[in-house]
């Protein structure tokens, strides 16, 4: 049925009884009044919102605050927060002189009234909702009915109504939300603060967790970095997900390189699961695995394997803790190697003396026109070399400390051009010799210098003989030895080689025990490391530059002898450490 009365239209759509006046203005009343329930939404919403970003409890409580006022009117608010130790945070956030946040620090115990205060009727008003835990509501604040200490301070403001609401969160009070007025407030504002209350008590404590996981979050990472072991997190794919700063510097690459390569390529270089994989034995077994390994950057690792659970207690990743045990692996392989060696030098040196001795007693009794005399003469010449040779490695084994004496560089190295020339010249290799004379001495001990020079000579002469072996075009080997002065009163003694060379971001690496380019057959890489270690007890060095196919050059390097006081000091000095500084 059509409603043809407009008034009557008019009734049925309002529920207004009146004329078009008293509709109109009762419309606009209901608009204010949906007006203000959009706000109290807006208000509660943006509360809401607040709860789950990373934002501070003064920025969501000035962010309101504009709103909050055109609903009810207030001349102040504050919010008391309860800290640790009996302690009380007090913040204005508004008031009507429009002054800045003002903070303070109350203590609980000064919220009850002292025993012997007779002048105090009662509490303050803050310990009444505090213990209660219920809110408080004053209409009408006058000097007659002063019911809380307080109030006398609030009226000398002009502030005659006040609410106090607990913020409770699982029947906790965590704060106090606190509005006054020089205007009466109502039950309506009163409903709407509870709202409030219970929306700020929410955020109060999603922000103060949030604080709670964050600070968790950083003193996890603070640890997780001080680790000085490498620290890696796996998943179930053997992806990565995570590595502290250890990782990082052992591996040189940036954490974004790392994230999310497999395991075993980043650890071996390959392409496929190991077999055995460590981190499926923790899987399959769900207990801690170790396994001791070489990786791809020729350091040995300790990996202990630990898997991470689920709340069912399935292992959902393996956390690696892995240390570099390089240096000590190595250092047993150093100690074996020198022990074997003692025993090889004492069981020769018995024989040896006796093909010495009895040859050289055989040159005596022979003539030099005698056929013979020759090979007598050669097999005492090898039986002395044999003996330097064996003395070698005794000093390798022992570490023997050897007296320093003014030495002329030149002469070190004709002698060491004495031991190995016969072999460097049989590979049909061209040694080239430069020595500047007037060189000015060193301090030093010949036998380690010698050592130096003849191990840079043959793997010089490695080098070239692995070029020939690799490339169809045959080259003519060729050595040059070469001394010379050096700035800051240095001398220098050059190794220079044609052969296959080194790859530049190696040579570090060349200075390591155990390191080598090498064949297994042709070397043990301790040749370098042991030079090295005899070049720095005579306070200098070793340099090496060289070109991939095409040479090397390495440079030995020792101070010139200026100070008679330097003898003295170098007398206590071990040589053959093979250590790098």
């Amino acid at each position: 049925m059509v409603i043809k009365n407009k008034k009557m239209l008019i009734e049925k759509l309002t529920g207004i009884h009146s004329s078009k006046k008293t509709y109109y203005v009762e419309l606009k009343k209901k608009i204010a009044e949906v007006s203000q329930r959009n706000i109290q939404l807006e208000i509660i919403n943006q509360l809401a919102k607040s709860m789950g970003i990373d934002m501070s409890l003064k920025d969501v409580i000035e962010n309101i605050i504009p709103k909050l006022q055109t609903l009810v009117y207030f001349n102040s608010l504050s919010l008391y927060i309860i800290l640790k130790d009996g302690l009380i945070e007090r913040v204005v956030f508004f008031t009507d002189n429009g002054s800045e946040i003002h903070e303070s620090i109350i203590k609980y115990s000064e919220l009850q009234k002292p025993p012997e205060d007779k002048d105090m009727d009662t509490d303050s008003a803050l310990w009444y909702v505090l213990n209660k835990k219920t809110h408080l509501f004053h209409r009408n604040i006058s000097l007659k009915g002063c019911s809380f200490p307080e109030d006398v301070k609030l009226l000398k403001k002009g502030i005659t109504s006040k609410i106090l609401i607990p913020l409770l969160v699982k029947e906790k009070v965590i704060g106090v939300l606190e509005v006054a007025g020089k205007e009466e407030f109502n039950e309506r504002d009163l409903l709407f603060l509870q709202q409030v209350a219970d929306q700020l008590a929410v955020c109060m404590e999603n922000i103060s967790l949030y604080k709670e996981v964050w600070q968790h979050k950083q003193d996890w990472e603070i640890t997780f970095s001080a680790v000085t072991d490498l620290l890696i997190f796996i998943n179930e794919h053997f992806e990565i997900q995570r590595v502290n700063k250890a990782a990082l510097d052992f591996f040189t690459l940036s954490e974004k390189e790392i994230l999310g390569q497999k395991c075993y390529r980043l650890l071996y270089g390959r392409e496929h699961k190991c077999n055995p994989c460590l981190a499926d034995q923790v899987f399959q077994n769900k207990k801690t695995a170790y396994l001791q390994t070489r990786t791809r950057y020729n350091r040995v690792l300790d990996i202990f394997a630990y898997p991470a659970y689920t709340a069912k207690e399935e292992p959902y990743g393996v956390t690696y803790y892995a240390k570099d045990v390089t240096g000590f692996v190595d250092s047993i392989k150093l100690a074996s190697l020198g022990e074997m060696s003692a025993g090889v030098a004492h069981e020769l040196n018995s024989p040896l003396t006796a093909i010495v001795g009895n040859s050289q007693l055989l040159l005596r009794e022979t003539t030099s026109t005698d056929p013979h005399y020759q090979l007598i003469k050669d097999i005492a010449a090898c039986g002395v070399r044999c003996q330097r040779i064996i003395q070698n490695l005794l000093t390798f084994s022992r570490q023997d400390e050897f007296s320093f004496e003014e030495i002329n560089l030149n002469e070190v190295v004709e002698k060491a051009l004495d031991l190995v020339s016969y072999q460097i010249e049989k590979s049909k290799i061209l040694l080239l010799k430069e020595l500047t004379s007037s060189l000015p001495t060193i301090l030093g001990n010949t036998q380690g210098l010698e050592q130096i020079i003849i191990n840079l000579l043959l793997n010089a002469k490695d080098a070239i003989e692995q070029k020939n072996m690799e490339t169809d075009f045959r080259e003519k080997g060729e050595i040059i030895v070469r001394t010379r002065t050096r700035p800051e009163k240095f001398v220098a003694v050059d190794i220079v080689d044609n052969g296959c060379g080194i790859d530049p971001e190696k040579i570090p690496e060349t200075f390591n025990p155990f390191f080598t380019t090498k064949k297994t057959e042709k070397g043990t890489g301790l040749g370098l490391s042991v030079s090295l270690g005899i070049a720095q007890s005579h306070r200098g060095f070793i340099d090496a530059e060289s070109v991939p196919g095409k040479g090397s050059v390495f440079t030995l390097v020792l101070p010139v002898s200026t100070l008679s006081s330097d003898k003295l000091d170098r007398e206590s000095v071990g040589v053959g450490s093979g250590q790098k500084s």
